[in-house]
């Protein structure tokens, strides 16, 4: 269960991330920076597979992944579908991620949604990419701004945000008002709202990832958001990562 939505810039991108999860959940570790096959990721950390829901690189690259409750679990033992993500974390741009979702066993994972952001990702270049799994068939389309999951109601859930999100596009669309946004509740229904609160589950966390050709940063502000999201929380929580040098390339390989 989960909300997400973006906004594109001439100099790259935003992304805003609510993560709904059940009460009893163990509570994640705030981001982290790893290497992950020689390349510098930031990711909070979910203690339970160790694995991760959305993650940022050194070259730019963000994942984020929703879980896709209406496909079919295969049957037999599954991995983690954070595990997924942190194995993909590493990949360099759309096309290298492309190539190492064909090359997974799909068969070993429950199924989801994984958005992926390109570093090129601009305003006028706008294709964010989803690679998603059903239990069945995969699939790989371009997708728009926002994306939800949920495992109760989810066409409800869809209806009441996308209506929220129509309204705040129609405010302007900028960074003050999207996070607002994922602070907001519906005025009767709260299992419907970005930041969303039922008796078994609740919105446990926000993430706020910002690209551009200076730099990667990435901000989470733990406990829900209508409590604990403010702009200060935000600088508080807020991890930067340089970019990729590429002279390391050339370096490496006369290593090698």
């Amino acid at each position: 269960m989960c909300s997400v939505s973006w906004l594109l810039s001439e100099e790259g991108y935003q992304l805003f991330f609510n993560r709904d999860e059940q009460k009893s959940r163990a509570v994640a570790l705030p981001p982290q920076s790893l290497s992950l096959n020689g390349v510098a990721v930031l990711m909070p950390i979910d203690p339970v597979a160790n694995g991760s829901w959305i993650s940022v690189n050194e070259f730019g690259l963000t994942l984020c992944l929703l879980n896709n409750y209406q496909g079919q679990s295969p049957s037999g033992p599954l991995i983690s579908r954070g595990q997924l993500l942190k194995r993909l974390s590493s990949e360099r741009d759309i096309p290298t991620l492309n190539a190492a979702f064909d090359s997974l066993d799909l068969s070993r994972f429950a199924p989801f949604t994984l958005l992926a952001f390109d570093p090129r990702l601009t305003r006028t270049d706008k294709a964010v990419m989803a690679f998603e799994w059903d239990g069945k068939h995969p699939r790989i389309f371009s997708e728009c701004s926002p994306r939800f999951s949920s495992g109760v109601d989810l066409e409800e859930v869809q209806q009441a945000r996308e209506q929220a999100y129509k309204a705040c596009l129609e405010q302007g669309s900028n960074r003050h008002d999207l996070l607002a946004l994922h602070q907001s509740h519906h005025p009767e229904q709260l299992h419907h709202s970005f930041c969303m609160h039922r008796s078994d589950a609740h919105t446990v966390s926000f993430t706020h990832v910002e690209v551009t050709p200076y730099g990667q940063s990435m901000s989470y502000v733990g406990g829900a958001p209508c409590q604990h999201l403010t702009e200060a929380a935000l600088a508080l929580q807020c991890v930067t990562l340089p970019s990729h040098d590429p002279s390391t390339d050339s370096l490496i390989k006369g290593l090698l």
